[in-house]
């Protein structure tokens, strides 16, 4: 300091809570999980679904901190998606929180549903759901299915 040499102090992770640049860390750590789900697409390690007549490919939309992923349901793509996630744990140094985490399953039988979140060591839920405030559901194609929406953004 000034010049002069100082005793050695050891470098530490963390931000505050409030703090301007807890964003902008967010995002740079999620644009490295997105890249690291994207390579794991590209080589068929993890499987999103396909929708739509033109099969869009849908596996991880993300905001802030905050990730949902569309799966195919096996075992084996489970099993990937939790090896991708500790190695972005490894990486990054954030932590899935699985307590706050649930599985949700559309066509498949409860009782694979409740052993499968069982296996991911996370609990299960039910649809419809609310993430981020807007609901999911199985079949989003009807207007009613968006009332809710449009009311809040008319509010």
């Amino acid at each position: 300091m000034n010049r002069s040499p100082t005793k050695e102090f050891r470098l530490e992770k963390g931000v505050r809570q409030g703090d301007p640049l807890s964003p902008y860390l967010f995002i740079i750590a999620s644009d490295g999980l997105n890249r690291l789900v994207k390579k794991a697409l590209e080589t068929r390690f993890f499987k999103g679904i396909e929708i739509g007549q033109k099969n869009l490919m849908v596996s991880h939309p993300q905001f802030a901190d905050d990730s949902i992923f569309f799966e195919e349901w096996s075992n084996t793509n489970a099993l990937n998606l939790m090896k991708l996630l500790k190695c972005f744990e490894k990486a990054s140094g954030l932590k899935v929180n699985l307590l706050k985490s649930n599985l949700y399953g559309i066509g498949v039988a409860p009782d694979d549903l409740v052993e499968m979140a069982s296996n991911l060591r996370c609990s299960t839920g039910t649809i419809p759901f609310t993430y981020l405030g807007l609901p999911v559901s199985c079949n989003m194609k009807k207007r009613k299915d968006w009332d809710f929406v449009i009311e809040k953004v008319k509010k």
